[in-house]
């Protein structure tokens, strides 16, 4: 016998859902009862708790728990996974709209076997959506990228749901068989980042900047990005500070039978991307740049930054973005790793975004986001502040290493 099954009437779900003596919806499911748990989901920026994801929990009938991955990873036939999968949106619905102001999203997980096949089980979501009254551009469906491998497949049901007046995420994000090349071509709303990748960051300075990399390119890709497990005060002021507009977790808020605030007035100051030891590097750059305005040659003017640790180089440019000067280059700093690509005089800057800063401030030291000194190959920053050199206006930039023992 197939495991195809025909669309599932929306009757036959309603049927099996039913009310308990709080007011809460719970279904039936093969001896299972279904009920409802929210997971608070918090915009980093305001603290502001603006949707919440839908959980299921399922018990025997003598009581006991049984645990939701065993019968949505394969231990329930299609037919039986496409009911289930069903019954868990549509109770998740009712008590969302029971316990929601008109306002917030649901986000509701879609098994992906379920996703696989959204031809052959009709449009059941948006069957439960317009019979509940919801509006369905505040339901984000999720969707767990490495549970669907055919990216056609993947594409289709990203569009089919869009269709339906959804928002999309994709889950899991950084494990299994995770893409850029395929995200950039779905064009979802949200990218939810598995908690492995703030595991990372957390442990090595160098993922902290590949996971504030990794949320750039996702903006860059016009994503929402969410931070999933966030379990104490520093890995939600990490997930913030790496650019991530939304972050869910135990320290939020724990699933529960109600909806759920966050306590994210804790968080501190946000630590700006960009870095610099800015106190220390930004006054010794003024520093040279007043003896250039008073008419010091540049490598007098740049002596007492070259003695540095961290300094890679210095060097001048020209108020249409050229580099005039040789590189100056930090004599800690050793011979560049790939000396061929360190920049020389006739180097086109004009378009770095440091540059179009410090001549549109003339009076402020500007700092880059952190990059990658192709020369040396090392992160870096840049600093750069308008500075004439004789006589003739410009710029004057260096490059800072990034060290743990720098001067703060």
């Amino acid at each position: 016998m197939s495991n195809h099954s025909a669309p599932l009437p929306l009757a036959h779900l309603e049927a099996q859902l039913g009310r308990v003596q709080d007011g809460a919806w719970q279904a039936q499911f093969r001896g299972l009862r279904l009920s409802s748990v929210f997971q608070a989901v918090v915009a980093l920026g305001s603290g502001r708790v603006v949707g919440h994801e839908g959980l299921v929990r399922l018990e025997y009938a003598d009581g006991r728990g049984a645990t939701p991955f065993r019968f949505f990873s394969g231990g329930l036939d299609e037919a039986g996974l496409t009911q289930l999968d069903a019954l868990c949106r549509l109770l998740h619905l009712r008590n969302f709209q029971r316990l929601a102001a008109d306002e917030g999203w649901l986000f509701l997980n879609v098994s992906p076997l379920v996703v696989a096949g959204h031809r052959r089980h009709g449009d059941l979501l948006g069957q439960i959506v317009a019979s509940a009254g919801f509006d369905p551009s505040r339901l984000v469906v999720e969707i767990a990228e490495s549970g669907v491998q055919d990216g056609d497949t993947l594409a289709a049901a990203v569009a089919h749901y869009r269709q339906l007046g959804c928002l999309v995420a994709i889950d899991d994000y950084g494990v299994g068989l995770s893409s850029l090349t395929r995200l950039w071509s779905l064009g979802v709303d949200i990218v939810k980042l598995d908690r492995e990748l703030l595991l990372a960051a957390r442990a090595h300075r160098e993922a902290q900047r590949l996971l504030s990399g990794l949320v750039e390119f996702l903006h860059d890709c016009g994503t929402l990005v969410l931070m999933e497990g966030v379990e104490s005060h520093d890995e939600a002021q990490l997930a913030r500070d790496a650019g991530c507009d939304l972050a869910q977790g135990f320290w939020l808020a724990p699933p529960a039978p109600l909806l759920g605030a966050a306590p994210l007035g804790a968080l501190g100051p946000q630590r700006l991307p960009d870095w610099a030891a800015a106190g220390v590097w930004q006054a010794w750059l003024a520093e040279a740049a007043g003896r250039l305005a008073v008419g010091a040659a540049l490598q007098e003017a740049v002596a007492p930054l070259l003695d540095a640790a961290a300094l890679l180089r210095c060097y001048w440019v020209d108020c249409a973005g050229v580099q005039r000067s040789d590189s100056l280059l930090g004599r800690q700093a050793g011979r560049p790793r790939f000396a061929p690509l360190l920049d020389r005089p006739g180097s086109e800057v004009s378009e770095r975004g440091v540059f179009t800063r410090a001549v549109a401030d003339p009076d402020a030291v500007q700092c880059s986001r952190v990059h990658l000194q192709r020369g040396f190959g090392v992160a870096c920053v840049t600093l750069a502040v308008t500075a004439p050199l004789a006589g003739q206006p410009g710029v004057l930039c260096c490059e800072v290493a990034l060290q743990e023992d720098m001067p703060a």
